[in-house]
């Protein structure tokens, strides 16, 4: 595993963190009526799930690190696929009526993105294009 994987990982938990913390609290304080309360409180509650996720992610790579290059490789193109299911679900989710759901949907778009993404880069800069 590269030497910058846990860092970049941790501080996008940490920004996320203090994100969500604000985000959350501006959605409990919306004036913007009861339906744009719930949209805020649901995507900021959404997004701190996944910051969890992340978080056990990094505590897992630091108790068992992935040593063999070949092995993180797979490790990361297993990532994306599930990344695809979490994209996929997050479509899914935004177009539903309940606007709990919908909120859900958009912080499992952004979350899954970041995820593709960074595996992405992460698969590709190893050689996994090669």
């Amino acid at each position: 595993m590269p030497d910058a994987f846990l860092p970049l990982l941790v501080s996008w938990c940490a920004l996320w963190i203090v994100l969500a913390g604000a985000g959350f609290l501006y959605g409990l304080r919306c004036k913007d009526g009861d339906e744009a309360r719930r949209w805020w409180t649901a995507f900021w509650s959404m997004s701190l799930f996944w910051v969890a996720i992340d978080l056990v992610i990094v505590v897992w790579a630091m108790l068992d690190p992935v040593t063999d290059v070949d092995a993180f490789r797979r490790l990361l193109a297993i990532n994306g696929g599930l990344d695809l299911l979490y994209l996929t679900t997050g479509v899914i989710l935004v177009t539903r009526r309940d606007v709990i759901a919908r909120g859900f949907g958009a912080a499992i778009l952004v979350q899954g993105g970041f995820l593709l993404l960074f595996d992405l880069v992460w698969w590709l800069s190893l050689g996994g294009g090669a």
